[in-house]
């Protein structure tokens, strides 16, 4: 673009409209193909032709041309916000910061005008990205914010924004793409805001920022369908974690509609080439992280549920499952300070809704629908997710699906029913363990160790009641079934005690944080387990009375040489110093019971 004196307005924008084409062109599509060994090049070309652009539109700037001012600050403009782009892009990140700050000053005197507004707004989200990538997200969210300002400013005055490609084209009045551009302009300013409150661990106000970009995306039918469910989903996780069991809900039924359109148009489609197969695929793995997701949603329903009936009597008077207890910092007005306003009502998502409640569980009869539920899902994603192709996600499954039965459990008041309900529990653990091996899945296999050792506990303690309140003596045959509880959940705690100890058989002299509570709990299990075992014998007696022992004091051991443990364990510490004092008389007595 060479300047001189006499260029017409029609020469300038011919000009700037050819190289403009030429930018995008490099920046769009040539970017893609760059090999691997330059993977800027067609970056690199595109900044030297928006450099001379820059440098063209400046002299014009100081010369007399018949051009509107605006208009050449809205081109120069949109040439800074490519070249602070392309800058980011290739990590220059101080360049880029020097040429989108320029942009600023020359287009914010005229932020309001038709052909300024989308570019600034474009300038402002970028300078959002590039503090957010120097891990500054308070002086990102300063520029986000002034983004978010100036779109509501322009959206006040009822004018029609006129981006770059308008301003360029010698078209007529503006139209909805044009409108169009601003829109998409603003739903990302909210996006990254949604990025930068969550840095900034402000995660309710993050939440609510991701849900009102999805409800824009829907709005303005701009979304990828699979994306946009999979967002839709993971939010509503957000949700349920807060007792938000409303909007989580609502979120994920909106995520299974927006899924069921998608195959819908994606079935009708007559090809069957590959990259019909490759939709597929992914719409099938996609279908099943969603189907998690309503999994995740039953278990969370459950969980809280249970907490609640645990808790004293005040708390369970609180029934509050749709967030309105919270009070929202809405300082930017962006959801009225009000969560029952985080709903979608673009779309229908009542077919999915009315499959299962939001509100907390209270009877066996709600617990068992909510099961029944997770259930379907987790059968569901375990259509995709296999054990010889995916095994990681399988144990997960399996994982959530003894889990489930545990709550359910809870809610079941008949022993009997409660005992068969974890020995399918120990049934689906047991032979997912078999089949894993534990060189290569040792953390699963040490998590199915330690939650074996539980249940077992869990139907150990189940049956030791229905022994205490019975007044007939027991037969052989419970005696028997006791033992075998008691063995079968010590050997599965010593299996995961094993998997810590290093090859000589010893615990390390510091365990790593996440084993602490484990390790002891563990410990302490196998100490109480052990004096649970009923035995005629003395011998016999001695032997599980000294297991206990050795049990207990391995916990005094581990919290006396590390005050993290002793910390964070601190009941089961003193519980077990007890132990340890108590036990030797005990052991000393039946030592003397057997030389007598």
């Amino acid at each position: 673009m060479i300047v001189t004196s006499e260029m017409t307005a029609k020469e300038i924008l011919n000009d700037f409209k050819e190289n403009y084409g030429k930018v995008r062109k490099l920046l769009d599509e040539d970017s893609k193909n760059d090999p691997e060994n330059e993977p800027y090049l067609s970056k690199y070309k595109a900044r030297e032709i928006l450099m001379n652009m820059c440098e063209s539109l400046k002299k014009i700037l100081n010369s007399e041309s018949d051009v509107d001012t605006i208009k050449l600050h809205a081109m120069l403009g949109a040439v800074l916000l490519n070249i602070g782009i392309v800058d980011m892009e290739t990590e220059e990140l101080t360049a880029s910061e020097k040429v989108l700050t320029e942009a600023v000053d020359l287009l914010s005197p005229n932020a309001s005008k038709p052909e300024i507004v989308t570019t600034l707004i474009n300038i402002y989200n970028n300078i959002g990205i590039l503090w957010s990538n120097r891990d500054e997200p308070g002086r990102a969210k300063g520029f986000l914010l002034q983004a978010k300002e100036l779109y509501e400013t322009f959206k006040c005055t009822l004018q029609m924004p006129l981006p770059i490609e308008h301003v360029i084209g010698n078209v007529g009045e503006a139209d909805v793409g044009d409108f169009m551009l601003l829109e998409k302009a603003y739903t990302l300013t909210l996006y990254y805001l949604a990025q930068v409150f969550g840095s900034l661990k402000e995660n309710l106000k993050s939440a609510i920022y991701c849900h009102v970009t999805l409800r824009r995306q829907l709005q303005y039918s701009d979304f990828e369908p699979i994306d946009w469910a999979l967002n839709s989903a993971t939010l509503s996780q957000f949700f349920a974690e807060q007792n938000g069991f409303f909007q989580s809900r609502h979120h994920l039924a909106a995520a299974s509609t927006i899924l069921e359109r998608y195959e819908e148009k994606l079935m009708s489609s007559e090809s069957n080439d590959e990259a019909f197969l490759a939709k597929l695929e992914t719409f099938k793995h996609r279908s099943a992280d969603v189907a998690r997701c309503w999994a995740k949603y039953c278990l969370l329903l459950m969980t809280a549920s249970k907490n609640r009936l645990m808790s004293d009597a005040e708390t369970v008077t609180e029934a509050i499952t749709d967030m309105s207890n919270l009070k929202i910092e809405d300082d930017e007005n962006i959801c009225g300070g009000d969560a029952k306003n985080l709903v979608f009502p673009d779309i229908d998502v009542s077919k999915y809704e009315c499959k299962i409640g939001d509100k907390f569980l209270l009877t066996y009869q709600d617990a068992r629908e909510v099961f029944l539920c997770c259930q379907n899902w987790l059968n569901k994603a375990k259509e995709y997710y296999k054990l010889d192709s995916l095994a990681s996600d399988y144990i997960e499954l399996i994982q959530d699906s003894s889990q489930s039965y545990s709550y359910l459990a809870f809610f079941e008041e008949d022993d009997e029913r409660r005992s068969k309900m974890h020995k399918r529990r120990i049934d689906m653990l047991e032979d997912l363990i078999k089949e894993i091996n534990p060189t290569y899945y040792l953390q699963y296999c040490r998590q199915l160790w330690y939650e074996l050792g539980e249940v077992y506990s869990d139907i150990l303690n189940i049956k030791l009641d229905k022994l205490n309140k019975s007044k007939e003596k027991p037969t052989p045959h419970s005696l028997k079934k006791i033992n075998m509880l008691c063995e079968k959940s010590i050997e599965n705690y010593d299996n995961f005690l094993n998997s810590v100890k290093d090859k000589n058989g010893k615990m390390p002299a510091k365990l790593e944080f996440d084993v602490i509570r484990p390790v002891i709990s563990a410990y302490a299990f196998i100490g109480r387990n052990s004096m649970k075992r009923i035995a005629v014998d003395k011998t016999v007696q001695l032997s599980n009375v000294r297991k206990s022992f050795d049990s207990y004091q391995a916990v005094v051991d581990i919290c006396t040489n590390d005050k993290d443990a002793a910390a964070m364990m601190h009941e089961e510490f003193s519980l077990c110093q007890e132990m340890v004092n108590i036990l030797p008389i005990k052991i000393k007595r039946l030592e003397n019971e057997l030389v007598g």
